[in-house]
């Protein structure tokens, strides 16, 4: 039934999402309207799930296909039918994340979803890329793939954007407050968490790079790895999405001397979230001491050159495209 026998654990998650989300959504739409109801449903589903939801179900299996051919309809439960109540538009993120983001690899003006043009450690330059996707990528996403990828593509997003909204125009007219609180307010929170993770991902890039290691970094002994089937090694991913999320620490470890070559950055014991905040916070000095080396030539770098090196990569780059080789 699965296609790999490594991704049980993805499954059993899956299927406890589904028969407990849908059901509490169900729930929430099902009740006397309350906006006390609609707080605690949400928080608690967030608190719960939503980290795990959207890396080690969504991202995993959008990346890798969950089951096997014969039980296709089964990959459709986590980007069309849970996606929505975790504030994912159905049918989007692989046409977002595993079409686009990877293919483009960061690079402007193709990837949207690119950090190249701002000043990564500015707050308010964050703010109006989350804003971009937020309210244009409904309209940005296919006018991507028309352009890019043609239009049969295009006609699905557009297919599929069309029956999510209006999906939630005639909820929002059935049952306002659920709907604010199981598919509006997700959406928006969840669009906050995505971008800020993408940003804080890419946060320290190197113009005209042409490895991994120039347009993001690797978090290594973080806690969250174990929840997030490895996300901390975002180098390794972004150089072969279709490894195995198992397989990434020690991809990791046998590229260390390649790393090593590129000044690539790893940080041990921080996840990318915290890495995102201390550089809002002008944090470099804390980042640098938790910056462990990949080899002689990162080693050989002093605190102080390793402060500048990550403030030399906050800075905008110009529009290179996408790279090749």
């Amino acid at each position: 039934m699965l296609n790999d026998s490594r991704d049980a654990p993805n499954a059993f998650l899956l299927y406890n999402l589904l028969i407990a989300a849908v059901p509490a959504a169900s729930a929430l739409f099902l009740l006397p309207p309350s906006h006390w109801l609609g707080v605690a449903y949400f928080a608690t589903l967030y608190a719960l799930f939503l980290a795990r939801f959207l890396v080690a179900v969504l991202h995993v299996t959008e990346h890798r296909r969950l089951f096997k051919p014969g039980y296709e309809l089964l990959n459709y439960i986590a980007p069309y039918l849970l996606a929505p109540l975790f504030g994912v538009p159905s049918g989007l993120y692989t046409l977002h994340h595993v079409i686009m983001h990877h293919t483009e690899d960061n690079h402007a003006p193709h990837d949207l979803s690119s950090t190249e043009a701002f000043q990564r450690d500015n707050p308010l330059h964050f703010l109006l890329y989350w804003l971009r996707h937020a309210v244009g990528g409904l309209v940005e996403v296919p006018l991507y793939a028309v352009r890019r990828r043609g239009w049969a593509l295009a006609g699905r997003c557009v297919a599929s954007e069309a029956a999510y909204l209006g999906a939630v125009a005639a909820l929002w007219r059935a049952r306002p407050t659920a709907t604010l609180w199981a598919l509006v307010v997700p959406y928006f929170v969840t669009s906050l968490a995505l971008m800020f993770g993408n940003w804080s991902q890419h946060i320290f890039v190197r113009s005209g790079g042409r490895s991994g290691d120039s347009l993001a970094y690797t978090c290594v002994g973080d806690p969250g790895n174990a929840l997030t089937c490895n996300d901390g090694y975002h180098v390794t991913h972004h150089e072969n999405s279709r490894l195995h999320w198992s397989e990434l620490p020690q991809r990791f470890l046998e590229s260390l001397p390649v790393h090593d070559r590129a000044c690539g950055i790893a940080f041990k014991g921080i996840g990318v979230f915290e890495v995102g905040v201390a550089c809002f916070a002008g944090r470099l000095n804390w980042l640098a001491e938790r910056w462990v080396p990949c080899g002689p030539a990162t080693a050989a770098l002093t605190r102080a050159e390793k402060v500048a090196l990550l403030r030399q990569r906050l800075a905008p780059v110009p529009s290179s495209g996408r790279w090749h080789g």
